[in-house]
């Protein structure tokens, strides 16, 4: 009979309870991140009451496509039961990331992003090529809500909140806090994502790859043909005309996918979480990268035709997409563009970001056949629609 690998775990210090499978991979790691757990809850409870580290209760949570370890922490009394202190939420990410997002922190968002959007940074820590920032715990319950679980459980009045409430405040604190304009947009989103050229076009390789596979496509000079119809290459499509179009800079989050929005058990405030990428950076960014999880994480049922033609339909911004609650999604999405961001102004600077950001999830290696088709499809028809406008 052959012998299975069973998972391993490692004892946690006697201060720390771990709940659940150890995610760690070797003892040596979980020996140093617990004493880095161990160090940020110190410093987050310096000055305020040293009796609730007597132990600590460790949970995981998700740590997103970032590589970090994200930890919901909780004080407990030494019988085990719930202290009633106030959990944390704790994350040990690579050094040059963690020392970063308290960078982006202190500059951007605790001055301009107003409290109810985001948990409050208690305590910093670094040891060896690492370091943990301790945050106030976000959302009600015992778990958090992300906007991907809304998503997921196909609720769209969750999106709805996060356009309606939160870019309204983010408008007003983050987005016109800059509005400096500069040519350029695609090789912003070219040196942001991908480094240089020729990193973009080997994961476009990958993006023809799944065309081929989902929609029958075939290469051929300068793009793609599905069927009659011509796609162009999508980074020839980014640079064409010389890369001229207006590149509208501001403060915003980076990487707003919808693990990073954590929602109230009410549903109706949502609060923003990981800022390792906030900074300056395009202004359709945010809402483009929350098209990206709309396609991910939705549950729409359709058949690679259909994702092809609805993807066509959003692209060209046809009102046949009415009655079908994915599209609809996407197009409240660029609604908020219009509303708040004078998207009429620089529709083809949009479509640039839905482009790169698509070309960009090629590299994801979690996702759904219906989810990368989508990517895939809705990335096409951006590429066609740039060099057609």
């Amino acid at each position: 009979m052959k012998n299975e690998r069973m998972p391993r775990t490692f004892a946690p210090p006697p201060r720390i309870h771990f709940s659940g499978q150890s995610p760690f991979g070797t003892a040596r790691e979980a020996e140093e991140i617990y004493s880095l757990v161990s160090s940020v809850l110190a410093s987050a409870l310096a000055g305020i009451d040293h009796s609730l580290l007597g132990i600590i209760k460790l949970e995981t949570l998700s740590g997103g496509r970032s590589g970090a370890y994200v930890f919901k922490a909780t004080p407990l009394a030494t019988d085990g039961r719930t202290r009633g202190g106030v959990p944390a939420a704790v994350k040990v990410a690579p050094l040059d990331a963690g020392t970063s997002e308290r960078a982006n922190y202190d500059q951007f968002v605790r001055p301009l992003l107003p409290p109810p959007y985001r948990p409050d940074l208690r305590g910093f820590a670094t040891a060896h090529h690492r370091a943990a920032l301790c945050y106030s715990f976000v959302g009600d319950g015992e778990r958090s809500q992300t906007l991907t679980d809304r998503l997921a459980a196909g609720d769209l009045a969750a999106l709805d909140v996060v356009l309606s409430s939160t870019f309204e405040t983010l408008r007003e604190c983050w987005y016109d806090a800059s509005q400096v304009q500069k040519a350029g947009v695609a090789r912003y989103y070219l040196e942001r994502y991908f480094g240089n050229l020729v990193s973009a076009t080997a994961t476009e390789t990958i993006l023809f790859g799944h065309a081929a596979r989902y929609f029958d496509a075939q290469q051929r000079a300068g793009g793609y043909r599905i069927d009659k119809i011509i796609f162009p290459s999508i980074c020839d499509a980014l640079l064409a005309g010389g890369d001229m179009r207006p590149c509208t800079s501001c403060i915003l989050h980076g990487d707003l996918n919808s693990d990073n929005v954590v929602l109230d058990r009410g549903g109706t405030l949502a609060a923003l979480v990981d800022f390792q990428r906030t900074g300056y950076g395009h202004v359709f960014q945010d809402l483009a990268s929350l098209e990206a999880s709309v396609r991910i994480n939705y549950p729409a049922p359709a058949s690679f035709g259909d994702i092809l033609e609805i993807e066509r339909l959003i692209a060209r911004d046809d009102p046949a997409i009415r009655g079908n609650s994915y599209a609809m999604a996407i197009r409240g999405i660029r609604d908020t563009a219009r509303r708040y961001f004078r998207l009429e102004e620089a529709a083809g600077t949009y479509q640039c970001a839905v482009a790169a950001i698509g070309l960009r999830l090629m590299k994801a290696t979690d996702l759904t056949d219906a989810a990368r088709a989508r990517l895939v499809a809705s990335t096409l028809w951006s590429a066609r629609m740039l060099v057609q406008n």
